[in-house]
């Protein structure tokens, strides 16, 4: 029996400098396509006072998972000068510098903070986070030995987006950043 999913997609994705994002996105919709999950890109998340609004390039909920946030950073290895901390050193990028797994992260509290208001769901949903790398491989970052870095976070790299199973099985393999249970299907409707 096919599981019901939804992929929502919020902007188009159409643009050069979107060719990796959309690389991501469209393995996550083969990925998750015979799962029980409402996954979208880019979806809006406003701070209670309306102070800010964050926004995870890539937000899955799933029934058994529970939330999966991916941010995705559409780099070469070369521009990937150095890590430190969560700082991560850009060079020949639109930015000089990040804070991808961080920024995922907070984004991931901020709407863990929303859910944990429904009595019902406080403290029950699993969730993680990963960085997308859709232009990298494993043995570029190996190379680099960034895999041996402390603050090495947990990461789909390109090999990964060609294998739904290699996708499902990495973020299965992600350490939990909240614990929570199995959701029953009250909880899950909530």
């Amino acid at each position: 029996m096919k599981e019901q999913s939804q992929f929502i997609t919020t902007e188009p994705l159409n643009s050069k400098g979107e060719a990796g994002e959309k690389l991501v996105w469209d393995a996550i919709r083969l990925a998750f396509a015979e799962r029980k999950c409402l996954a979208y890109w880019r979806y809006p998340i406003f701070s209670p006072q309306g102070k800010f609004r964050k926004e995870p390039d890539i937000l899955i909920a799933d029934f058994d998972l529970g939330l999966i946030i991916i941010e995705v950073k559409a780099i070469q290895i070369t521009q990937l000068a150095s890590i430190q901390g969560h700082r991560w050193q850009y060079q020949n990028y639109y930015t000089s510098f990040g804070n991808p797994y961080q920024q995922a992260e907070n984004q991931l509290f901020t709407l863990l903070e929303y859910i944990d208001r429904e009595p019902l769901l406080k403290s029950q949903v699993k969730a993680r986070v990963l960085v997308a790398l859709p232009y990298i491989t494993t043995q570029q970052w190996q190379q680099k030995k960034l895999d041996k870095l402390p603050t090495s976070p947990p990461i789909l790299f390109s090999e990964h987006l060609f294998s739904i199973e290699k996708i499902v099985k990495q973020i299965q393999q992600t350490v939990l950043i909240a614990s929570g249970g199995n959701l029953n299907e009250t909880q899950w409707q909530l």
